[in-house]
């Protein structure tokens, strides 16, 4: 999806989206039929990203955050067609 909407940009960067350089905007995407979903996260909240989900996000204000990828043995399967 992401190469048909920004050709030019993944000629000059072929893993564009290894990258944390592009937002798309969200009604790009409910143009095309993909459902878009938004979170609010509070203290001592977790936000879980399921695989094969494109996610983003920006702070508002004054911020603390860390970010952990894991993956349970059963999530493997999608990892493999995810890449």
């Amino acid at each position: 999806f992401f190469k048909a909407v920004m050709p030019e940009m993944f000629a000059a960067q072929p893993d564009l989206l290894m990258q944390l350089v592009t937002m798309l905007n969200p009604r790009v995407l409910q143009a095309h039929g993909i459902p878009v979903y938004r979170g609010v996260q509070q203290k001592g909240d977790f936000m879980i990203t399921f695989p094969r989900s494109y996610h983003s996000g920006f702070n508002t204000g004054f911020n603390c955050a860390e970010a952990v990828n894991f993956v349970p043995p059963d999530w493997l399967r999608f990892a493999r067609t995810s890449v």
